[in-house]
């Protein structure tokens, strides 16, 4: 496999040339950042950016970057006049993952996948490339996760940073920390324990989840969570009208 992304098993077509485009300008972001901070690849913006769309707070791409890179990144672009062509890039997947989480689609044919994930896997050439660019050093690329385990990180950084993704005891709280355990999963080291008691407890027959199985419940799970949150905007200006109408009474 290469650093290409998953868009053949999943969802509709992604621009592939805008992914491959927004790879190579966040790799030059990559490039300026500590060497000993986490990486931060495509697979984890990624993730962040579909949180961001998936949550109960309305947001914007910039987010992501502010919370990923720190407030000035976009020096090092500016530095080499690709600040307007990444924030082109950024969008059109913004776009993309906002259109393949179109609720209509969602509540219409719930068993099928409509989410267009940038998960990458790599082999032993893309990974030379890779620290040949200064993209990552050779120490991270050791330590770097299995497939998906970057894209659920990244989501699930977005929900720690947003401080939005809480309810009370009783309001979906339980359904809602079933779903986050099910995007946990993914970022399990395969020998973990935790891994394994999570399959466990999840899984009627435990036996053949691989990482492959986690990553397809992980993106059914995102995609019920996109309709879990508009449910909860609803109830919630619902709940908020009658509170409305009842002061206007007194």
């Amino acid at each position: 496999m290469t650093d290409t992304p998953m868009d053949d098993d999943f969802g509709a077509a992604i621009d592939v040339e805008n992914a491959q485009r927004l790879g190579e300008l966040l790799a030059v972001l990559a490039g300026q950042a500590d060497p000993d901070a986490p990486a931060i690849t495509l697979d984890t913006l990624d993730g962040y950016l579909t949180a961001l769309r998936v949550g109960p707070t309305d947001a914007a791409p910039i987010q992501a970057m502010d919370a990923l890179f720190g407030d000035d990144w976009p020096a090092s672009l500016d530095e080499q006049d690709m600040t307007d062509a990444f924030m082109e890039a950024l969008h059109v997947r913004w776009n993309e993952i906002g259109d393949s989480l179109d609720p209509q689609p969602l509540l219409e044919s719930p068993e099928q996948m409509h989410l267009m994930p940038l998960i990458s896997e790599f082999d032993e050439e893309t990974k030379a490339e890779l620290v040949a660019q200064g993209a990552i050093t050779a120490e991270l690329l050791e330590r770097m996760p299995a497939p998906g385990a970057m894209w659920a990180q990244g989501f699930l950084q977005a929900v720690d940073d947003t401080h939005a993704w809480e309810l009370p005891a009783g309001d979906g709280a339980d359904d809602l920390k079933l779903m986050i355990a099910a995007i946990d999963a993914v970022t399990l080291a395969e020998d973990a324990t935790p891994r394994a008691e999570y399959i466990a407890q999840a899984y009627e027959e435990p036996e053949g989840i691989d990482q492959n199985a986690l990553i397809d419940d992980m993106l059914f799970t995102v995609q019920d969570l996109r309709l879990f949150w508009m449910q909860q905007r609803t109830l919630k200006d619902a709940i908020a009208g009658l509170t409305s109408a009842n002061d206007s009474t007194h």
